[in-house]
């Protein structure tokens, strides 16, 4: 693990297995989702937990409404902020388990998500304004532009310090691909938001308590990580790599 912190990027020193159909690896996600529960439930929650309840706080303090709009926007805001430091904690944490055959510790694998944290927040940034600009045109395109910038995340936590143009490496990864992606992120969006849907309806229940609000966006935020390791193996097939990320400079281009 200090080799990679001092490299500044994560090696992929292990077997990579080739995505054979969007099943088989929803499948796979599924069980290295389960098997890892209790690694990313530490991760999420230690993130999550205390950054929701500091949230719900201080619109407590200013009055600000759960329903309203102004606290909508602070919701969504702050799952951005605390993903970008939970998601590739989560990343780092998986590589080393497919290096080691166990998952990073929790203060290691925070370590690299809060060195990581300012890039990832951008990039994740990025993501969403690149996919609301175009779902602005129509749904579909909106869709296409998540799938070719589907494996962001993954590239961020991984090729790190090595990787400046992102979403371009993005585009590059998943061409020729994406019906495939499509495929795999299709069933876990509709469940996220099946998911999102009844837990929030149980906390309407109860007038909107904050601290159960605070809860329950950290427990989505759990689930969310189902579309983390799908999306991880994704990226590791389509990088077909095997002892760490393409030796290209950090600056050049890959045709979108």
């Amino acid at each position: 693990m200090e080799r990679d912190f001092r490299k500044g990027y994560v090696e992929i020193d292990f077997p990579v297995e080739p995505v054979r159909s969007p099943l088989s690896l929803l499948a796979r996600s599924l069980r290295l989702f389960l098997a890892n529960l209790s690694f990313l439930a530490a991760v999420t929650l230690a993130v999550f937990i205390p950054g929701k309840l500091i949230l719900q706080a201080a619109c407590w303090a200013l009055d600000i409404p759960v329903e309203g709009v102004l606290g909508y926007a602070l919701m969504t805001a702050s799952d951005l902020v605390l993903s970008a430091l939970a998601v590739p904690a989560v990343i780092f944490g998986l590589a080393m388990r497919f290096r080691t055959g166990r998952p990073a510790p929790l203060g290691e694998s925070l370590r690299w998500g809060r060195r990581q944290w300012a890039k990832a927040l951008w990039n994740m940034f990025q993501v969403q304004v690149t996919v609301l600009l175009w779902s602005l045109l129509l749904f579909v395109p909106g869709i296409v532009a998540f799938v070719r910038l589907a494996v962001v995340d993954p590239i961020v936590a991984l090729e790190a310090d090595r990787r400046r143009d992102v979403l371009d490496r993005s585009r590059g990864l998943t061409e020729g691909h994406r019906w495939r992606i499509f495929a795999v992120i299709l069933p876990l969006g509709i469940l996220d938001l099946v998911t999102s849907f009844a837990v929030l309806n149980a906390v309407e229940k109860t007038a909107y308590s904050r601290v159960l609000l605070a809860l329950s966006d950290s427990l989505l935020a759990l689930c969310s990580q189902w579309m983390t390791v799908a999306l991880l193996l994704v990226y590791l097939s389509l990088a077909g790599v095997s002892g760490g990320p393409p030796d290209r400079p950090s600056g050049s281009k890959t045709r979108p």
